[in-house]
């Protein structure tokens, strides 16, 4: 009697019907593009890239950037009372030209404005950042910073279910564009703007923390081409 008990049992255990549904494979843990400039580089050799404002702790290992964004880190030209904060972490390149960036990012969403972001930063007036951002609006949210002496602030699309996205911002001339994708292949656009007219500026990413007591940030991808789209409102 206790042999088919314990048969009876094994056979419930392996039974098709009550194995345990595997998760589906986050999306960095699909195959990434092989142009990771991440993984060219390390905490203590960074190549081509720089730091504007140098957080206190990160780490690159294996084509990832962690990076530890301080309480009070942000990028924001406030137009009700004019103050300005430029202090997040900003780990960049110097590029000239058009060009199309991308990034992987996974954000810390434990306090809000919290977020990782595409940036371009021309100086201090003028700049672009594309977030992945714990909005106080909306909660997780592609979120748009268009900064021309002043920063608007624009909320997107909502994106309650998702811990990681892909960012993708594009030159073309003066004017440049910003795609999310949840896959890292159907880009949709958030938004096109035109910003004043240079050839060299910074390109990279970016993490802030503007009122939490800290926050940890992935950036899991980052590429970064020289080119020039045909078709600017699609990206390609």
């Amino acid at each position: 009697m206790l042999n088919r008990i314990l048969i009876l049992l094994l056979i419930i255990v392996i039974s098709p019907g009550c194995r345990n549904e595997q998760k589906p494979l986050s999306t960095h843990s699909k195959k990434l593009p092989i142009n990771n400039l991440l993984s060219d580089v390390t905490s203590s050799e960074l190549g081509d890239f720089k730091w504007l404002n140098e957080p206190k702790s990160y780490t690159i290992n294996n084509g990832s950037l962690n990076v530890i964004a301080e309480k009070g880190t942000d990028f924001f030209n406030n137009p009700e009372d004019s103050t300005i904060t430029s202090t997040a972490p900003f780990l960049y390149q110097n590029i000239s030209g058009d060009f199309v960036a991308q990034a992987l990012v996974r954000a810390d969403f434990s306090s809000v404005w919290n977020s990782a972001s595409i940036m371009v930063y021309i100086d201090e007036h003028n700049w672009i950042k594309f977030a992945f951002e714990n909005s106080d609006a909306t909660g997780k949210s592609i979120v748009s910073v268009v900064t021309r002496q002043v920063s608007d602030d624009a909320n997107g699309v909502v994106l309650s279910d998702e811990d990681e996205v892909w960012l993708k911002l594009v030159r073309k001339g003066n004017n440049y564009a910003m795609f999310w994708s949840i896959d890292g292949e159907d880009f949709k656009m958030a938004r096109l703007a035109a910003m004043p007219p240079v050839d060299s500026l910074k390109i990279g990413v970016e993490a802030q923390c503007p009122v939490g007591e800290s926050a940890t940030h992935q950036i899991l991808y980052f590429g970064l081409v020289k080119k020039t789209v045909e078709d600017l409102r699609k990206g390609v």
